[in-house]
C-alpha cells in the first residue's frame, strides 16, 4: 500500500472529544503553527483594532476641551475658531478609527474563513489515516460535531471574540491612564464599578463554562444517535425498538435542552448586568464630578469627558 506522510498540524493522536479535559495552551501553539501565511494578516487586523480603539479613546478628552471652551465664553464670547479646529481634528480621529475598524473586520473574516477551510480539509485527511478503532470508540456524533460545530465555532472565535478582546484591553487600559491623568479622584470611582463589573463576570463565566461543555457533548451524542438510528432504520423496524428508540431520543433532546438553557441565560444575563454596572459608574462620576465642580476644583469639561469614559 501506498504510504501516507502525516499531514502538518494534525499528526499524531486524534484530539480530546466531548467531555475530556483539552490543553488550550498545546491548542493554541498548534493552531498558530498551522495557520502559516494566515497568521501575519491576522496580528495586522489585532494592531488596527487596537489603533481604532486608541483613536476612539482620544475623542472624549477633545470633547473636554470643547465644552470647557464653551462654558468658558458663556459670560462673554467664545472661541469658535478653536472649537472648530478641534472639532476637525475630532472628525478625522473619528473617520481614521472608522477605517481601521472596516480593515480589521474585513483582514479577520477572510483569514479566518480560509483557516476554516484548510481545518475541515485536514481533518478530512485525518479522519481517512486513522485507525478503525478510533470509530468505534468515537460516536459519529462526536466526528460529525468536530467538521462542522467546532471548526465554526472556532472561526466565530478568531473573527468576532479575538478582536474584541485586544479591542476591551487596548480600550481598559487607554481610558484608565486617560482618566488618572484628568482627575485621579473620579477615576477610582469608575474604576471601582469596573472592578465589580469584572467580579460579576468572572462568577457568571465561573458556572457557565460547565454548561457551555455539557451542550456540546449532548449535541454530539444527539446528533451521533440520529445518524446511527437512521442508518440502522430497516433493524429498528424489525426488532420492534422504535417506542424505545423514541425514549432514548426524548433523553438526549431534553439533555441538549438542559445544558442549553441554562448556558444561554447565564451568558445572556451578563449584558444587562454589565449595563447596570456602567450606570452606576456613570452616577458615581456625576454625583463626584458635581461636588467637586461646585467646589471649583474641575471644570464641567471634565465631568462630560469622563463620563464618556
Amino acid at each position: 500500500m501506498e504510504e501516507r506522510r502525516p499531514h502538518r498540524g494534525f499528526h499524531g493522536p486524534m484530539p480530546p472529544m466531548a467531555g475530556e479535559k483539552a490543553d488550550l495552551g498545546k491548542a493554541a501553539k498548534k493552531l498558530t503553527r498551522h495557520a502559516g501565511n494566515m497568521l501575519a494578516p491576522t496580528v495586522a487586523a489585532l494592531v488596527l483594532a487596537a489603533g481604532s480603539t486608541v483613536l476612539a479613546i482620544v475623542g472624549p478628552n477633545q470633547m473636554s476641551k470643547i465644552t470647557q471652551y464653551i462654558q468658558d465664553g458663556l459670560l462673554g464670547t467664545i472661541d469658535l475658531k478653536a472649537v472648530g479646529q478641534i472639532g476637525l481634528l475630532l472628525l478625522s480621529f473619528y473617520a481614521l478609527s472608522a477605517l481601521c475598524s472596516f480593515l480589521q473586520h474585513f483582514i479577520m473574516a477572510t483569514a479566518t474563513l480560509r483557516l476554516s477551510i484548510r481545518l475541515r480539509g485536514d481533518i478530512c485527511k485525518k479522519i481517512n489515516r486513522v485507525p478503525m478503532k478510533t470509530f468505534s470508540q468515537t460516536t459519529s456524533g462526536d466526528l460529525l460535531s468536530r467538521m462542522t460545530n467546532d471548526v465554526q465555532l472556532l472561526t466565530q472565535a478568531l473573527s468576532n471574540s479575538l478582536p474584541n478582546v485586544v479591542a476591551s484591553v487596548v480600550q481598559f487600559l487607554g481610558c484608565l491612564v486617560m482618566m488618572l491623568v484628568t482627575e485621579w479622584r473620579m477615576s477610582f470611582a469608575a474604576i471601582g464599578a469596573t472592578v465589580l463589573g469584572f467580579g460579576l463576570m468572572m462568577l457568571i463565566m465561573s458556572r457557565s463554562q460547565k454548561y457551555f461543555v455539557a451542550q456540546q457533548a449532548a449535541i454530539g451524542d444527539l446528533n451521533g444517535y440520529v445518524e446511527e438510528m437512521y442508518t440502522g432504520h430497516d433493524v429498528v423496524r424489525i426488532s420492534r425498538a422504535g417506542r424505545k428508540m423514541k425514549e432514548t431520543f426524548q433523553t438526549l433532546n431534553t439533555a441538549v435542552y438542559r445544558s442549553n438553557r441554562k448556558a444561554q441565560f447565564l451568558s445572556g444575563i451578563m449584558q444587562p448586568l454589565m449595563g447596570f454596572v456602567g450606570n452606576l459608574g456613570y452616577v458615581a462620576v456625576c454625583v463626584l464630578g458635581a461636588k467637586l465642580a461646585m467646589d471649583g476644583t474641575i471644570g464641567f469639561g471634565v465631568i462630560v469627558g469622563f463620563i464618556m469614559y
